[in-house]
């Protein structure tokens, strides 16, 4: 009999973790919902076209993931998004950036890296046409010491794209940057290898 509630008790407590657990997911994919929805209601005056994850070549015999890259009439938009909180602190040429959360402290890469190898890598294919590169914290991050350059907060990212607005506008060369791009990159996917041939 005590085998029986023992094991009873272990299937309930089990039960009430996966049901947690399940909760916690929902609410982070109505959350990260609801950041992509803010980020396409800013980019949707701005945007001709898009794609999303797809790997270039580095322009060095290797391969560059692309979060997301927009046409516009002003040339290409590349984006990458983070979804941080707290007070984050970095800058253009620091090589480690903090992020403080409770009181607590955690490093990682400076995000600004990464973003540039892509935004070199489609200058490389696309060397006359203008690329802006933007980074955005899609959850309720600050940066109490000053935001770099190419860094946007969901509250910042109207502004910030309003200037890009204002930029000129060069249309058809920015077409046919973008169509050699697609033609020369590919989708990401589980059966693509990192190492295949592009």
């Amino acid at each position: 009999m005590a085998l029986n509630i023992d094991i009873m008790d272990i299937v309930a407590v089990a039960l009430v973790a996966v049901f947690i657990l399940l909760c916690i997911l929902l609410l982070l994919a109505q959350y990260r919902k609801r950041s992509e929805y803010q980020i396409n209601k800013v980019l949707k005056p701005l945007t001709r076209a898009e794609v999303k994850n797809i790997i270039i070549p580095d322009g060095i015999g290797g391969l560059l993931e692309v979060e997301h890259l927009v046409l516009m009439e002003q040339g290409l938009l590349l984006i990458a998004t983070y979804p941080m909180h707290g007070d984050l602190f970095g800058g253009e040429k620091i090589d480690q950036w903090t992020q403080i959360v409770k009181g607590r402290s955690y490093k990682f890469a400076n995000p600004l890296r990464h973003i540039r190898l892509s935004y070199q890598a489609l200058k490389s294919l696309a060397p006359k046409i203008p690329i802006e590169y933007r980074i955005i914290f899609t959850a309720d991050a600050r940066f109490p010491k000053g935001k770099p350059d190419h860094i946007s907060l969901l509250a910042s990212l109207p502004g910030d794209m309003a200037t890009l607005q204002a930029g000129p506008k060069i249309g058809e060369p920015a077409q046919q940057a973008w169509d050699r791009i697609l033609r020369i990159s590919r989708k990401i996917d589980r059966d693509t290898e990192i190492g295949e041939e592009i």
